[in-house]
């Protein structure tokens, strides 16, 4: 043998054995991985189905992440919405009409009981979740609803609901607490000392929506003249007495009610002997007696419903102009004072307690305040405002009736409280509604909640169908590998063995 020849096959041998070395360590390097190759080059011909497939998974990835945050919340509100719709369904049992029973601090029983329901609600209404507060709107990063002490009493500065109801009242009820009109003493006029005709006036005291507005008046009384109302405002009308009724005959006079002045509301006096009966005046021994009469039984009425009904209707518009604030709207102010002759309402954001203090932008729908990329060209919106029809509803009729005050315990303060109770059971339940404001925001979030489940399971499924394929690329046959390492080691140590016989003939062998 030449010995260029073993030289040569000695080269050939090392190159043999470097290169199985070579195969082994990528062998054994895949085995460690689980990966084909360490870089999408060496993948071959589907690396670039690799690249878009692990871009996919890092997008889903990162909308689940989305998705997480979004559950937190939505799920919160879910849970919160719950109990505020069990709080709107207690406080109007616990506001029932006929339930008068003072306690020994001057509050009802009822009242009591609608405190602890309004502390619970506006605790809810400051609901937070790391960080975001739920009903504040798009960036609330601190309490959206003020302190209970501070919505009833106010601040050194700021007028609270306690403060701006009285306002109103004063101003609905005018100076001679009969709802803003003037009863006229009587104007008799006599030959010798009989008198021939005696009339008196009901004059509303200028034009503003405030008290009661004068709408008609209809008239079976013999020997009586109605003159007016002519429909201006501020209207008047006059009852002229030229003689004396007759006994059952009866007079009706119709009122317009605050603030719309559309609610109409009526007043009938029937002609009797004594007028001991709710809703008679007494024929006197003339006929300016019988007037005098009248006039005092309609000044009588307007009184008493001017401290119950007419009261009760001011509270509520008191507390609308207070709370009634979403969409960026300012609460409202008695122009005033003094107040008992004001004619008109002025903004009072720089002067009232902000009840509210979240997100209040110009918007039809609280919901887009919050949103959240859950998919490519998807997103949900589940933003709340505390100041929401529903949720507003909640704090304004239980506020409203807490801060009302029946202490002294009276036949008028018992009237008070029914009509009170009525109307705020009515804000928290409208006859015309087939379900609560509070159900109706539920049942959006709701909405949002499924889209958000729905999108996460979708995603939860591509993610494995995208690791799945990506996984078949990348990834080795651990079994097949594990035969070829066998296999490598096998021929190798033959190389190894061929080699070292190769390795230890000399220069005598050729000789």
């Amino acid at each position: 043998m030449a010995i260029d020849t073993i030289t040569t096959s000695r080269s050939y041998m090392t190159k043999q054995v470097t290169s199985l070395s070579k195969t082994m360590a990528e062998k054994t390097t895949q085995l460690a991985t689980g990966k084909v190759a360490r870089t999408y080059g060496g993948i071959g011909n589907n690396r670039l189905l690799d690249l878009e497939l692990t871009q996919k998974v890092g997008r889903i990835e990162s909308y689940q992440q989305t998705i997480v945050q979004a559950n937190l919340h939505i799920e919160t509100l879910n849970l919160t919405l719950e109990r505020l719709e069990d709080l709107r369904i207690d406080g109007k049992s616990a506001i029932d009409p006929n339930d008068f029973e003072l306690q020994a601090d001057g509050q009802t029983r009822a009242q009591a009981t609608a405190e602890i329901l309004l502390y619970e609600a506006v605790n809810l209404l400051n609901t937070e979740v790391a960080g975001h507060y739920l009903y504040g709107g798009s960036h609330a990063t601190e309490d959206p609803v003020a302190g209970l002490e501070q919505i009833l009493e106010g601040t050194s500065t700021q007028a609270g609901l306690k403060q701006v109801i009285d306002e109103f009242y004063q101003a609905n009820a005018g100076a001679n607490g009969n709802g803003r009109l003037d009863v006229s003493a009587l104007t008799t006029n006599y030959i010798g000392i009989v008198p021939t005709d005696s009339t008196f006036s009901i004059t509303e005291d200028g034009a503003h929506d405030f008290g009661f507005d004068i709408s008609s008046v209809t008239s079976g009384l013999s020997n009586v003249t109605v003159t007016g109302p002519g429909g201006l405002d501020p209207d008047n009308v006059d009852i002229q007495f030229t003689g004396q009724p007759a006994l059952g005959e009866t007079i009706t006079l119709e009122f317009t009610l605050p603030p719309d002045q559309t609610e109409p509301v009526s007043f009938s006096f029937t002609a009797s002997s004594d007028g001991g009966e709710d809703g008679t005046f007494a024929i006197g021994a003339d006929l300016e007696e019988s007037a005098g009469n009248l006039r005092d039984a309609i000044n009588a009425e307007l009184e008493k419903y001017t401290q119950t009904t007419l009261r009760a209707i001011s509270d509520e518009w008191a507390a609308d102009s207070f709370f009634d604030t979403f969409g960026g709207a300012e609460p409202m102010r008695v122009d005033g004072p003094p107040f008992d002759s004001a004619t008109a309402l002025v903004a009072g954001g720089a002067t009232t307690v902000s009840w509210y203090t979240g997100e209040n932008t110009a918007t039809d729908n609280a919901r887009e305040d919050k949103s959240a990329v859950i998919d490519t060209n998807l997103s949900v919106d589940y933003g709340a405002r505390a100041n929401e029809t529903g949720l507003v509803d909640i704090v304004k009729s239980l506020a409203t009736f807490i801060s009302a005050d029946f202490s002294a315990g009276t036949d008028t303060d018992k009237l008070y409280y029914n009509d009170l109770a009525q109307k705020m059971r009515y804000v928290l339940e409208p006859d015309t509604s087939d379900q609560s404001g509070v159900v109706n925001i539920s049942t959006e979030i709701s909405i949002a909640y499924r889209t958000v489940q729905n999108t996460s399971d979708r995603h939860d499924q591509m993610r494995s169908s995208y690791l799945t394929t990506i996984d078949e690329i990348e990834g080795v046959d651990n079994e097949l590998l594990a035969a070829e390492i066998l296999q490598l080691q096998t021929n190798i140590e033959a190389s190894y063995r061929a080699s070292s016989i190769v390795y230890q003939l000399s220069i005598v062998d050729y000789l």
